[in-house]
C-alpha cells in the first residue's frame, strides 16, 4: 500500500489533484493544484483526448512539484448506476460475496458488462436483529478501462478508481456528527446533496447546476457587464450580489451594493445594477428551487424528521451573502462551511476561488476509495500469476518425477492435506447457500406482494404528490383556475402575469420527477404542450396572459407507446405468416 498518493478528479471545467496520504482516517494534504481542463477531452467522465489531457497533467505536476505515481481517480459520471440498498444480517467479510450474488435484482441492466464495487454506509440494529445499509455501485466496463489506459499513459499505478458521491461521504461522515443535517456542495457544474444524522449518510442526491451555471447567465446578461466566465466568479465571490430572497428583498440596501470595480456611489447611479443583481439571483434561485425540492422529497421519506442545520461547501461557499439567501427560503440555519476539521492542509492553501471543501471527493476518495478493479487488468495479472505457478509446478513434478518411488508416502500425505484443507474451504463457504436461499424466498414473497400491488395501480393515484410539487413548480406570477385529470394525463388553465414565466414554467413542468416502483428516478409529465396563449388588458392597466397546458404521465404515455409497438409487432408477424402461406400455394 502507497503512503503518500495522487488523488485526482477530472472534471469538464476544472481538473483537481492533491497528494495525499492513502487510506488515513485524518489524512495530510501535502500539495494541491487545480487547472482548466482543456477543452473537448472529457465527457461525462470519460477521457475522450488522452494525449491532450496527458499534456497538461505533465505541465501542471511539473510547476506543482509533484512526483508520486501512485494515483486515486475520484470519478464523476452519470454513467455509473448507484442503488442504496438493505442487505441481511452476514459477516462483514462475506457482504461482497453477497452483493455479486445479488446485485442483478438491483440494476436490470446486463452486469457482464459493468464492474460491481459497494460502500457500507450503516449498520441498522433493531432489538437483536441486524443488517447493513450498502450503496451498490456498477460502472461500465469501458470506463473503468478509460481510466487504467489514461493512467498507462502517464505512467501511473493505480491504487484506487472511487465514486465521486463516495468520496464526499467519506469525508463529511467525520464532519458533520448533528441530528439530521444537510450538506449542499455546490461545485462547478453540479450540486450534491448529502443528509445526515450523527455522521451517517441517508440519502445523496445530485442536481445538475452549479456556480458555472450562475457565472454563464452572468455573462450572457448585458446587465452584468462581465465579460467572461473568471470574471463572473471573483465578482460572486467578492461582491454582494445576491438578494436576501427569491423576491429581491434587500436589492436596495447601500451596504449591500459595495463593488472594488467603483465608488458605492457610481454603483448606486447605475440602475442596471439593480438588474444584474437580479441576474444573479435568480441564477442561484434556480439551484435553490431544485434543492428545496430534494428536501422535500427527504422528508416524504423520513416523515417527522426536521433538518436541524444545513452546510454550504464547494465553489458556492465563497458566493457573498448565500447563505442569508438559503437560509431565508428553506427557513432552517444555515452557514458555510470552509474548512476541514479532520484533514490537515500546509499553510496558506487554496486562498483562491477553491477552499478546502471544494476538494472534499478528492480527499475522500484517498480515504476510503470503494475500488472499481479493471477486469482486463485482473485478468491479465492473473495470466503472469499463472505462468509463474505453471513454471513452478513444473519444476517440482521434475523434482516428483525422479524421486517419485522413494517419497510416495510424502506425496500420498500431502494430497491428503490438500484435500482436507479444500473440503475446509468449501465448508467454510457453505453459509452462503443459505443466504441465497433466504433471499430467494423473500424474494418470492416480495413478487406476489409486488404483483397484487400493479394490479391495482392506476395511472392517477399519483395526483396529489403531483399536486404538491406543482405548488412548488408554478411561478408565483401564475394561478390555476382549472384542472382537469384523467388517466392519461392533466388539463390546466392558468392566468400569469408575465409571459416570461410561461417559459420557466415549461421548464419545471419538464424537470418534475418522480421514482417509479423499481426505484428510478423518471419523468412526471411528457408531451407538454400549449395550444395557445392569449393576452388580455385588465381594468388596471396591466396585460395578463391565459393558456391552456396539456400534458401526458409519462408513465401513460410509455405504456400507450409500449402497446402501439406490441401490436405494430403482431400485425407484422401476421403479415409475415400471410406472405408464407401465399408463397408456399
Amino acid at each position: 500500500m502507497a503512503k503518500h498518493v495522487l488523488s485526482i478528479e477530472i472534471g469538464t471545467l476544472v481538473t483537481k489533484i492533491v497528494e495525499i496520504d492513502y487510506k488515513k482516517k485524518n489524512p495530510h494534504v501535502y500539495r494541491a493544484v487545480s487547472f482548466a481542463t482543456p477543452e473537448g477531452v472529457i465527457e461525462d467522465g470519460v477521457i475522450r483526448d488522452k494525449d491532450v489531457l496527458a499534456v497538461a497533467f505533465r505541465n501542471e505536476l511539473a510547476e506543482a512539484g509533484m512526483k508520486e505515481r501512485n494515483v486515486v481517480f475520484s470519478i464523476a459520471s452519470s454513467k455509473i448506476a448507484t442503488r442504496e440498498v438493505t442487505l441481511p444480517n452476514v459477516k462483514e467479510n462475506k457482504i461482497g460475496a453477497l452483493v455479486q450474488a445479488t446485485a442483478q435484482e438491483y440494476f436490470p441492466i446486463d452486469l457482464n458488462d459493468y464492474t460491481l464495487a459497494y460502500s457500507l454506509l450503516e449498520t441498522i440494529k433493531e432489538g437483536k436483529d441486524k443488517s447493513y445499509k450498502v450503496l451498490l455501485l456498477a460502472a461500465p466496463d469501458d470506463l473503468v478501462d478509460n481510466y487504467y489506459n489514461f493512467a498507462k499513459e502517464m505512467d501511473f499505478n493505480i491504487e484506487a478508481l472511487d465514486y465521486f458521491g463516495n468520496g464526499s461521504m467519506q469525508v463529511l461522515k467525520k464532519e458533520i456528527v448533528l441530528d439530521y443535517c444537510a450538506c449542499i456542495q455546490i461545485s462547478g457544474n453540479t450540486t450534491m446533496i448529502n443528509f445526515m444524522n450523527e455522521g451517517q449518510q441517508l440519502m445523496q442526491r445530485t442536481i445538475p447546476q452549479g456556480i458555472f451555471n450562475v457565472a454563464e447567465a452572468m455573462v450572457l446578461s448585458e446587465d452584468c457587464m462581465i465579460e467572461d466566465m473568471d470574471t463572473a466568479c471573483e465578482a460572486l465571490c467578492r461582491d454582494k450580489l445576491v438578494c436576501r430572497s427569491l423576491d429581491y428583498r434587500g436589492l436596495d440596501d447601500d451596504d449591500s451594493i459595495v463593488s472594488a470595480r467603483m465608488t458605492e456611489e457610481q454603483w448606486r447611479q447605475q440602475e442596471a445594477s439593480k438588474s444584474a443583481r437580479k441576474v444573479v439571483t435568480d441564477a442561484i434561485g434556480e439551484i435553490l428551487l431544485s434543492v428545496d425540492r430534494v428536501i422535500d422529497f427527504f422528508k416524504s421519506k423520513y416523515q417527522g424528521v426536521e433538518l436541524t442545520r444545513i452546510y454550504i461547501t464547494g465553489m458556492g461557499s465563497k458566493v457573498a451573502g448565500i447563505e442569508e439567501l438559503f437560509q431565508s427560503v428553506l427557513n432552517v440555519e444555515t452557514q458555510r462551511m470552509e474548512h476541514l476539521v479532520n484533514v490537515s492542509f500546509p499553510r496558506h492553501f487554496s486562498e483562491g476561488l477553491y477552499n478546502q471543501t471544494e476538494y472534499i471527493a478528492v480527499i475522500g476518495a484517498a480515504i476510503g476509495p470503494v475500488g472499481f478493479k479493471s477486469k482486463n487488468a485482473a485478468v491479465a495479472g492473473a495470466g503472469a500469476d499463472g505462468l509463474r505457478n505453471a513454471q513452478l509446478v513444473f519444476g517440482l513434478a521434475v523434482i516428483c518425477a525422479v524421486a517419485m518411488s522413494a517419497f510416495s508416502l510424502v506425496t500420498y500425505n500431502t494430497e491428503k492435506t490438500r484435500n482436507d484443507d479444500l473440503n475446509a474451504r468449501k465448508a467454510s463457504l457453505s453459509s452462503i447457500n443459505q443466504v441465497f436461499e433466504e433471499n430467494e424466498g423473500i424474494k418470492s414473497v416480495y413478487d406476489q406482494v409486488n404483483n397484487l400491488q400493479t394490479s391495482t395501480e392506476t395511472q392517477n393515484e399519483n395526483l396529489n404528490g403531483l399536486l404538491k410539487q406543482l405548488e412548488g413548480s408554478l411561478p408565483r406570477t401564475m394561478t390555476v383556475t382549472f384542472m382537469q385529470s384523467s388517466q392519461d394525463g392533466i388539463n390546466l388553465t392558468i392566468t400569469s402575469e408575465t409571459d416570461i414565466s410561461i417559459a420557466r414554467m415549461l421548464m419545471n413542468l419538464e424537470a418534475l420527477e418522480m421514482r417509479n416502483k423499481d426505484g428510478q428516478m423518471i419523468p412526471v409529465l411528457t408531451n407538454i404542450s400549449i395550444p395557445s396563449v392569449t393576452a388580455s388588458e385588465e381594468d388596471d392597466g396591466s396585460t395578463v396572459y391565459n393558456f391552456t397546458v396539456s400534458a401526458q404521465y409519462y408513465q401513460a404515455a410509455q405504456a400507450a407507446k409500449a402497446a402501439e409497438e406490441q401490436k405494430a409487432a403482431a400485425a407484422a408477424a401476421e403479415n409475415a405468416n400471410t406472405s408464407d402461406g401465399t408463397n408456399n400455394n
